[in-house]
């Protein structure tokens, strides 16, 4: 495409380049009449909303106006009641309501052309409710506030001028529905008149293109018609029969020529249809997501030539991040989120269309990642959706040193392979949250005490191997059988969720929070020392005793601490944290005790 163009601008003549340029400017043309012909009706459509909008804002302050005086006269009529201070609140609200509203009644009304009465109507209108402030509301309010009291007679002049007020905005009501409905007519109208004339514009501008279209193929066609009957001509002995005359550039010729590329071409797409079938195949065996993504990010960079492969999904904090990467040969699963290159991820995803960045040193992402990249030699990049129907699950991303170096038959490969790729993932995905399932506990959602265990073993082997400390913390819910025998087992379910939740919030994501079994929680603190897992510790029973899942009552815990020592196996550390926390029920509960206080304490 882009040296068709080249050969355009330069001149030169081939079979269709008339009929190419006549569709570029057709192209043009359309897409002027396209951006005038939605411009003119965006422009109408926003005045003519505006004046409806306009017409709707007068009906809303009209309403806000009498729900105003109606707070007066409610917190003047209780308080004429009961005399009790608090129903003048209301009362002292809708004064300033309606001050507030009086005065942009005022400016909308003003505005109105079709209806010069309406400002009229409108000052009227809240004069009649100053008029019952002044001589009703205040009055009456006073009086009562100095021992009078307040007449029959009285109280019916005030609900005359009341009802005054509530007639006169009836009628005001009627004039701006009566505006609003002419206005929302116009706007209907408009809008009629606009999709009509465009549709028409539209419709001419096809037919002629077509009609230049179609003679533009009868005059590429009818050589190659003279052409055929040519050749034909010759089985019957008529050796004379001359070709037509062709003035362009003889491309019947260059068609032979290109046969050879052909071949070459079919012997590349058997090897690549070969890549895919092992891919698909590949896919299909996979038990877990990170073989999933390692397969799909190999077998893609086989497909294609580049030098790094990436999928891109969103996050739980509704951002984005590199969820698998394979550079060359190096494959890491991470999760990885972007620094900055969200908007162009936002803008792929709203266009629904994979894209392909020829140059970077032209164009490419917004973003710290992408910069880096950059000043790392990659050059260009393709980004495929992957989606399966209607359902998008992220974005597969491509990048190679050269310029240029993706084609669109590439991307169209990839978009085939796309929903396929989804479904291998997704799947994956499926079965790992399965299998965390089955490490779940089922009343908090946290880790269950299966899960604990296997931690504390990797963990244990992270030590031997590279020396990472690690501490561990347990924790019992004072009380608990007393406070479920007090409020319930229902109650007491309710406050084991609570503390799950809680610890979730106040340790890291990279700490295992565990149900140990019962009330009793663990959790397990990688690359922490004693004195970080005191202050863990300590900021996990302020937090519950401060934030009870109810006022009727304070939960408070018990908390004994542990750090992994040489020597140490798997029980002897539950142990020292288990004598920790008995230690900590012992003096008094609700308090952290770890266990080299406890040695300290021994050996005094």
């Amino acid at each position: 495409m882009k040296k068709m163009l080249v050969d355009l601008l330069r001149g030169r003549k081939f079979v269709g380049s008339g009929l190419i340029k006549v569709n570029i400017w057709f192209m043009v043309i359309f897409a002027l009449n396209v951006t005038l012909g939605f411009g003119y009706m965006i422009h109408s459509f926003k005045w003519d909303y505006q004046q409806v909008r306009h017409a709707a804002d007068l009906r809303i302050h009209l309403l806000s106006l009498e729900n105003a005086l109606l707070d007066q006269e409610t917190g003047q009529r209780g308080y004429l009641l009961a005399q009790d201070t608090q129903f003048l609140q209301p009362f002292d609200r809708g004064v300033q309501k309606y001050t507030q509203t009086s005065s942009v009644l005022m400016d909308l009304a003003a505005d109105v052309e079709e209806y010069p009465e309406l400002a009229g109507k409108v000052e009227a209108l809240i004069a009649s409710g100053t008029i019952w402030k002044s001589e009703y509301g205040d009055p009456q309010v006073r009086k009562v506030m100095a021992g009078g009291t307040i007449t029959e007679m009285e109280l019916k002049r005030g609900k005359q001028q009341f009802d005054s007020f509530r007639t006169q905005e009836a009628e005001v009501l009627k004039v701006v529905e009566r505006l609003r409905d002419e206005r929302r007519t116009v706007m209907l109208h408009d809008l009629t008149y606009l999709f009509s004339t465009i549709g028409v514009i539209f419709i001419i501008v096809q037919f002629f293109m077509l009609y230049v279209l179609q003679r533009g193929l009868t005059r590429i066609t009818w050589p190659i018609i003279q052409l055929d009957r040519a050749v034909a001509s010759y089985e019957s002995g008529n050796i004379h029969s001359k070709l037509p005359a062709y003035r362009e550039d003889n491309e019947i010729g260059r068609l032979v020529e290109n046969f050879g590329l052909m071949h070459e071409e079919m012997q590349r797409e058997k090897s690549i249809l070969q890549e895919t079938y092992r891919l698909i195949n590949l896919l299909n065996q996979t038990r877990g997501l990170d073989e999933a993504y390692r397969v799909t990010l190999e077998s893609i960079a086989s497909l294609v030539v580049c030098k790094r492969v990436s999928v891109i999904t969103q996050n739980e904090n509704r951002g984005f991040s590199i969820k698998a990467l394979l550079d060359q040969d190096s494959f890491t699963r991470q999760d990885t989120p972007l620094s900055g290159e969200e908007e162009d991820i936002y803008d792929l995803l709203r266009g629904g269309f994979s894209v392909i960045h020829t140059d970077w040193s032209k164009y490419r992402a917004k973003g710290a990642i992408t910069d880096q990249l950059y000043l790392g030699g990659i050059r260009s990049s393709m980004h495929i959706i992957l989606r399966k129907e209607a359902r998008i699950f992220g974005v597969l991303n491509l990048m190679s040193e050269k310029a240029d170096s993706f084609s669109q038959q590439d991307k169209e490969r990839l978009e085939l392979l796309a929903p396929m790729i989804v479904t291998a993932l997704e799947n994956a995905t499926e079965t790992t949250r399965i299998q965390a399932m089955a490490n779940r506990d089922g009343l908090t959602g946290i880790w269950n005490r299966r899960y604990f265990e296997e931690s504390l073993a990797e963990l244990i082997a992270s030590y031997e191997r590279d020396r990472q400390p690690f501490s561990l913390i347990l924790l019992d819910v004072d009380r608990f059988k007393m406070f479920n025998d007090t409020w319930g087992h229902s109650e007491g379910d309710l406050v084991l969720k609570h503390l799950a939740a809680l610890l979730g919030d106040c340790v890291r994501p990279e700490d295992i929070a565990a149900r140990f079994g019962g009330e009793e929680f663990a959790v397990l603190l990688p690359c922490t020392l004693m004195k970080e897992a005191r202050t863990v510790a300590e900021r996990i029973r302020r937090e519950l005793e401060s934030n009870s899942p109810s006022r009727q009552y304070i939960v408070t815990a018990s908390l004994g601490i542990a750090e992994w020592e040489e020597g140490f196996d798997r029980q002897q550390l539950i142990e020292a944290a288990d004598r920790a926390l008995y230690q900590a029920k012992e003096n008094g509960r609700n308090q952290v005790v770890d266990s080299r206080s406890l040695r300290t304490e021994g050996s005094i």
